[in-house]
């Protein structure tokens, strides 16, 4: 994208540029917004700063909307646009003078890497950034890292007390768990035991949970842990028998499809709250409708959830599970050889199944170029499975394979986000078209504008076009070089 410069605002950049007084920050802009108007890339441009995508991506965006008063000594952007001022306060974190020294002073020698990551976010969301942005500078989900913006909301400096972090705890977590417990020589089938327990423990933390009803992250983090099971079953298909595969899968697709509806509907919520939340009263009110529709489906959703969950039927999975985890060799197959009385031990065979999903996912890049929606969904599904498998070894990894991990989530991530909007956009669309019927008993005067709707329904399809547009470079990240060594790195232990 092409930034227009007369000569007049090239030669002021100029000046910036090559004025001693001028501070670091504004020379990079400066330079920045000079290589846009000559047609660089932004990957080069990022190259050249030492400056994430993103970055680069959102300084262009400071200029389009503020031009040359960008530059003014004092000046401070202000990207997130608020119709309430109120409303802003909430997203930006308000940091004192020596809250802020003290974080830029860590941030330049924390040595671990994910403290340093915490740190870096709070900073950003203290200088107004948004969290799409944070979240893809960080690696991580846009929920994840609301929840640091949160937890040092409410524990202040505290959240960096230690690295095990025992006040910065997401609604339902229990301590950190540290993995499995696998160990190098544990059979197959005895490796599978011991992932799908962790990952079972997990899902009864969060159905313990007293505030699953309102605790949006709760239903999340029960449906991950169903979904890891449901993966799990695949990942160590050979290591049960059919008679034991048959017994779980049923009622842990059920229950998955259960805790799926719900999670679904609050993302839709959240999103649209965050919203409509920045609107004046009345173009607020126009979302009121849908968002009630919505709260009241997701009502149903989890009434629904929670008569499973009540149900005899469930309990006797539930029980019959906890039998299966808790028993070495329940359901088990004979241990994998190579030839007789020569046994493979997990060691030799996580490998294989990293790489088996790895190959699976580099398998999409010569279609990516002219992809689908529906393509990056399935692209979408294959990562979440090297994720998956990835995770279940992360103990067997070699140098390298949690940051590895981290690459696959932020791919996982992005694509997360487009199937998000693409399913925001559907459900607006749908309610959009039916709304001059539904309001055909109210009288005229009292009848909702549906231009703010049609707003938000723009902004999503904007923010899905500029996905789409963007997702080379996201893949480019994840296929690099240096990612498939750090991949082959961390499988040779």
């Amino acid at each position: 994208m092409t930034i227009p410069l007369d000569q007049q605002q090239r030669a002021q950049l100029h000046s910036l540029i090559e004025n001693a007084a001028t501070d670091d920050e504004r020379r990079r802009n400066a330079r920045i917004v000079l290589a846009y108007a000559d047609g660089v890339e932004t990957r080069d441009i990022a190259g050249e700063t030492g400056l994430s995508e993103s970055r680069t991506r959102y300084w262009r965006g400071v200029y389009e909307k503020y031009g040359m008063d960008m530059f003014t000594p004092g000046f401070a952007p202000k990207i997130i646009r608020r119709k309430s001022t109120d409303a802003g306060k909430a997203h930006v974190l308000q940091l004192s003078d020596d809250q802020r020294r003290e974080l830029v002073e860590r941030l330049g020698t924390e040595k671990d890497e994910d403290l340093h990551r915490r740190i870096a976010i709070i900073l950003a969301y203290a200088d107004g950034r948004e969290t799409a942005e944070i979240a893809t500078e960080a690696g991580l989900s846009a929920s994840r890292t609301r929840f640091w913006r949160k937890a040092f909301e409410r524990d202040g400096m505290d959240m960096f007390a230690s690295h095990e972090n025992t006040t910065g705890k997401d609604p339902g977590q229990g301590k950190e768990k540290s993995g499995p417990g696998l160990q190098p020589d544990d059979s197959f089938a005895e490796a599978a035991r011991k992932v799908l327990r962790m990952y079972f423990e997990e899902m009864l933390v969060q159905e313990a949970h007293p505030e699953m009803d309102t605790h949006s992250e709760v239903v999340h983090k029960m449906r991950v842990a169903t979904r890891r099971l449901r993966s799990g079953f695949e990942i160590f298909d050979s290591a049960f028998t059919d008679k034991a595969k048959r017994k779980f899968r049923k009622p842990l697709k059920q229950l998955s499809r259960a805790l799926g509806y719900v999670r679904d509907l609050d993302v839709l919520l959240e999103n649209m709250r965050g919203y409509s939340n920045q609107l004046s009263s009345e173009d607020a009110a126009s979302f009121a409708p849908l968002l009630r529709a919505w709260e009241e489906e997701r009502m149903l959703h989890y009434t629904a959830l929670r008569a499973h969950l009540e149900s005899s039927g469930y309990r006797e999975f539930r029980d019959a599970f906890r039998t299966f985890v808790d028993t070495a060799g329940s359901g088990a197959v004979a241990d994998i050889e190579v030839v007789a009385g020569v046994p493979r031990r997990i060691a030799h065979i996580a490998p294989v199944l990293i790489l088996e999903r790895y190959t699976d996912v580099l398998a999409f890049e010569d279609e990516l170029a002219m992809a689908s929606i529906d393509l990056l969904h399935r692209l979408r599904i294959q990562s979440k499975k090297l994720r998956y498998t990835m995770e279940c070894f992360a103990e067997l990894l070699g140098p390298g394979g949690r940051k590895a991990i981290r690459q696959v989530i932020a791919l996982q991530d992005y694509l997360g986000e487009l199937q998000d909007g693409q399913a925001a956009s559907d459900m607006i669309t749908d309610f959009v078209s039916g709304l001059d019927a539904r309001q055909s008993s109210r009288p005229l005067n009292e009848r909702l504008n549906p231009a703010p709707l049609l707003t938000y329904l723009a902004e999503r399809e904007s923010r899905k076009h500029d996905l789409m547009r963007g997702f080379s470079d996201a893949w480019a990240a994840f296929n690099s070089p240096d990612t498939r060594k750090r991949m082959l790195r961390a499988l040779l232990r």
